[in-house]
């Protein structure tokens, strides 16, 4: 086989975790709240287990607040009683028609935490990449077509590759502390 079929194949499953990686980072709060911090809170809309950002309106009042407004009023109990099993670190605040979520300013403490976390996702991301890395390695070493040269010069490609990825982790978890440390 061709180095540009084992490299397509690395390319495209480890895409798939960094894409996991960043879609991970974006729900750790940094200085300003995001609607994407509710992105995998479900409710119950008529029987239909349902995102909430498909059944209210999300908006950002300021950087410490997100207002919900569900596009039926009739399921805001249901959607306060989702946000608060979810356990995202707030209560919601009932209103009229709406509901409140006031989060509390980042302390030090805090921020270190989100730190500890994001490198945490970063290692499971980069053990993701050396499993890839293992599985495509086995198949070019079971490749019965190649020559000893070209198998040294997979392999050799292949750690590189795979380097290169890691320096892209890296990068994408140094902004991201960057962005939580900063006040």
């Amino acid at each position: 086989m061709e180095w540009d079929i084992y490299k397509t194949e690395f390319e495209k499953k480890a895409s798939e975790k960094i894409e996991w990686l960043e879609a991970e980072l974006s729900k750790i709060r940094t200085g300003k709240v995001s609607s994407s911090i509710l992105e995998d809170v479900f409710v119950d809309y008529f029987g239909t287990n349902s995102k909430i950002i498909e059944v209210a309106n999300i908006k950002s009042v300021d950087a410490r607040q997100l207002v919900v407004k569900p596009y039926d009023p009739s399921i805001l109990n249901d959607i306060n009683r989702a946000i608060t099993k979810a356990n995202i670190g707030v209560n919601p605040i009932v209103d009229a028609d709406s509901l409140r979520l006031n989060f509390p300013a980042q302390t030090e403490e805090n921020r270190k935490a989100l730190v500890k976390k994001t490198k945490e996702y970063s290692e499971q991301t980069k053990i993701g990449i050396r499993n890839i890395r293992k599985d495509i390695h086995s198949k070019i070493n079971k490749d019965t077509e190649l020559t000893k040269d070209n198998l040294k010069y997979y392999v050799e490609t292949l750690d590189k590759t795979v380097k290169s990825k890691n320096t892209e982790i890296d990068k994408i978890i140094e902004k991201k502390e960057k962005e939580l440390m900063t006040i």
